[in-house]
């Protein structure tokens, strides 16, 4: 049994809740040592793979990135508009204009992900980096533009 444990583990295919249950359930069973359980244990912890244990909150997180994003434009086109109202008011006047779209850099630069949600780069995004222009072909992109191994299926050169 203790074999078996090592082999799924050292596959990284697993659920960490998953396989700590069953390690203690043959442990209680008498079917491992402690010393085996221990080792077990700690090697499935060191080689557990959060994307088969957390994909349901990875989604969340993705989803409350998106509205992140949409919420943080909301306030800037808000922010602006009150501005507006507040120079119009200040200035005696009763017509409040139009504000100005907010200026956004059609390629900023591209920056490494920091590890705090909002991923920046979704698909569509634009950036600059290494001198050239790349369209980001999948959400949450994490992968800088160009490097080795990162292909046209996850940032696109745009030719000028």
């Amino acid at each position: 049994m203790y074999e078996i444990f090592k082999n799924v583990i050292n596959s990284k295919e697993y659920s960490l809740e998953d396989i700590l249950k069953k390690i203690d359930t043959k442990w209680v069973q008498s079917e491992i040592t402690d010393e085996q359980r221990d080792e077990l244990i700690t090697l499935a912890q060191a080689n557990a793979d959060p994307s088969h244990s957390n994909a349901p909150l990875q989604k969340q997180i993705e989803e409350l990135s998106k509205k992140h994003i949409a919420l943080e434009e909301t306030v800037t086109t808000l922010s602006a508009t009150v501005q507006k109202i507040k120079e119009t008011v200040e200035s005696g006047g009763t017509v409040v204009p139009e504000p100005e779209p907010p200026v956004t850099e059609e390629c900023p630069e591209w920056e490494p992900y920091n590890g705090i949600p909002p991923v920046k780069w979704q698909t569509g995004s634009k950036c600059t980096h290494n001198g050239k222009k790349w369209e980001s072909m999948v959400d949450n992109n994490v992968w800088e533009p160009g490097a080795f191994g990162v292909g046209a299926e996850i940032w696109k050169e745009i030719m000028q």
